[in-house]
């Protein structure tokens, strides 16, 4: 299987800088933009298979690429985004006022670290690792394209690579781009990470 996992398009609170988890925020008009080039630069992959994280960013993400593609996007509940719990909708400065004892957790082993009445990074890795895996098992000689978020793509590479969770910050994924692996018999291949190049 090859895989592409494309980040959705740029919310309100992606422009404003905070904290997003599992809220139900559409896309801005710039993310709209970024959505639609990420469908464009998808062209040159079809047929592919879509599967698409159930929040509304991402479901809007992908049903811009179905409309350039023909893909008919499946929702997969493994690719939703971390639960920040009360993190959300907040700066990193109100982080750290209104929650100084997690912010040292997170700063010291984020892996370990719950985020206050929501989830830690090994439940995420876990469940999108678990979704990508059977993916590959589903569609072994096909093409698929994931719409998903930030801590999600970011679980899959370390999972895919034998990289420890902490190592995640040294990992960058910007809005609607796209990263590409191969599963083979042989093991996980990165072919790509953060890809940008069609947004610009």
């Amino acid at each position: 299987m090859r895989l592409i996992l494309v980040r959705h398009g740029e919310t309100e609170l992606n422009r404003l800088g905070r904290i997003q988890g599992i809220n139900s925020a559409p896309l801005t008009e710039e993310g709209r933009r970024q959505a639609r080039a990420a469908a464009v630069a998808l062209r040159s992959d079809t047929p592919f298979i879509l599967y698409t994280s159930p929040l509304a960013r991402a479901v809007e993400t992908a049903e811009m690429i179905s409309a350039e593609t023909g893909a008919t996007p499946t929702r997969e509940d493994g690719l939703v985004e971390m639960d920040v719990g009360g993190f959300e909708g907040l700066s990193g400065p109100q982080m750290r006022e209104r929650y100084p004892e997690v912010m040292k957790a997170w700063d010291e082993d984020p892996a370990a670290t719950f985020m206050p009445d929501g989830e830690r990074l090994t439940q995420v890795r876990d469940r999108a690792w678990d979704a990508v895996t059977r993916m590959a098992e589903r569609h072994e000689p096909d093409t698929v394209v994931a719409v998903t978020h930030n801590f999600p793509i970011q679980m899959i590479i370390c999972s895919a690579l034998d990289m420890p969770l902490n190592s995640f910050r040294r990992l960058r994924v910007d809005l609607c781009s796209l990263t590409r692996f191969e599963f083979s018999a042989r093991g996980v291949t990165q072919l790509s990470v953060n890809e940008t190049w069609h947004l610009r």
